[in-house]
């Protein structure tokens, strides 16, 4: 068996997608919380770039979590996370690297503080519900079309990234959308969805 190792940080939205990806498949691992500084320092050491989430797979390292999801996708293809069939897989894939690159990147604290670094924290949070929203509002019409999942008529990572990004808006503030407080429910009411969310 292959040793698991889950290194993150409290509140890393993207931490949570590969958890929540590794709780639905139920493979085992072990989760390192980097964030507090002297494990942080420690941390540079496997991953350089000094982001969250990073695996090591028995002592491989990979970072990026559209990278670690696809890796474990292939060594552990069952439950499915990416669809059915490769219509299905293709936009799946489009909509996770639409909320990684559209929607998750340009409210990232680290984007943030170069394009504002007169704003403190709280500052940001405001800014960031209001991006959030506003993209969020946008996106809708094409998600739930066939089905309460977000593509296609089964669980897949699109449903872990919507999920993850809107919890993360309601976090900064964001006032609560209908038809993504609908999935989010729908999704807890699935036994095997619900008790993969990572808390």
């Amino acid at each position: 068996m292959k040793e698991i190792i889950l290194y993150t940080a409290a509140g890393s939205n993207c931490s949570q997608r590969v958890e929540w990806v590794l709780n639905y498949k139920q493979i085992p691992y072990a989760k390192i919380d980097v964030g507090e500084s002297k494990r942080w320092k420690q941390y540079l050491h496997i991953n350089p770039m000094g982001y969250v989430p990073c695996l090591s797979l028995s002592g491989v390292i990979i970072p990026e979590s559209m990278a670690i999801i696809e890796t474990l996708e292939e060594g552990y293809p069952t439950p499915t996370i990416l669809g059915s069939n490769w219509q299905q897989r293709a936009e799946v894939r489009a909509m996770c690297e639409f909320v990684n690159g559209s929607l998750h990147m340009p409210q990232n604290r680290t984007i943030l503080t170069l394009l504002r670094p007169d704003l403190d924290e709280s500052a940001k949070q405001p800014l960031r519900a209001d991006f959030l929203s506003r993209q969020l509002t946008t996106l809708s019409p094409r998600l739930f079309k066939q089905s309460q999942f977000a593509i296609g008529k089964q669980f897949t990572l699109a449903d872990i990234f919507i999920a993850s990004i809107y919890k993360k808006a309601l976090q900064h503030g964001m006032a609560k959308q209908a038809p993504y407080q609908c999935h989010l429910s729908y999704l807890r009411k699935i036994t095997a969805v619900a008790g993969a969310e990572p808390n």
